[in-house]
């Protein structure tokens, strides 16, 4: 099973795409929430078409939409792939690493996943570092870090 562990806030929805919908005075919300960046989506989709993974949602989303309400954001948005499911929410907080791990051993299925956030390496596990891609949150998920995921899943 191949897994892409998915932040929102900085991977989909960028700075750069925000500016450019504000300066062409369109919309920047939804009914689900902030519009995610056109450019990410596609990125997205690369990954996705080269590596058959599914997602799973291990953005702070998970905080105020239920798993329905991301599956329903998907067939909204025509966004590519098939959310599999959401990060646990753990009861103490702990870092988003811990979440990952939580989801990994619950599945019990051997995984080859990426961990794809705007979030800095002290929010993760030691073991989880050479599967995890940082963006820069004013761009997002850009070709570069589709390219390197695809590597990582292709393994």
């Amino acid at each position: 099973m191949k897994i892409i562990f998915l932040d929102f806030d900085g991977v989909m929805d960028t700075a750069y795409y925000d500016h450019v919908l504000s300066k062409l005075r369109l919309p920047g919300n939804d009914t689900f929430g902030t519009v995610f960046d056109p450019n990410c989506v596609q990125n997205l989709k690369e990954i996705i078409d080269k590596t058959g993974a599914d997602i799973v949602v291990s953005s702070s989303w998970k905080h105020f939409m239920t798993y329905k309400d991301f599956l329903d954001m998907w067939e909204f948005r025509g966004l590519p792939g098939f959310v599999t499911d959401v990060t646990p929410t753990p009861d103490i907080r702990r870092n988003r690493g811990d979440e990952i791990d939580a989801w990994l051993d619950e599945c019990n299925v051997e995984c080859q996943y990426v961990i794809i956030d705007d979030l800095d390496a002290t929010n993760f596990n030691d073991h989880q570092l050479p599967r995890l891609l940082v963006v820069n949150p004013f761009n997002g998920l850009d070709e570069s870090t589709a390219e390197r995921a695809i590597q990582i899943l292709n393994q």
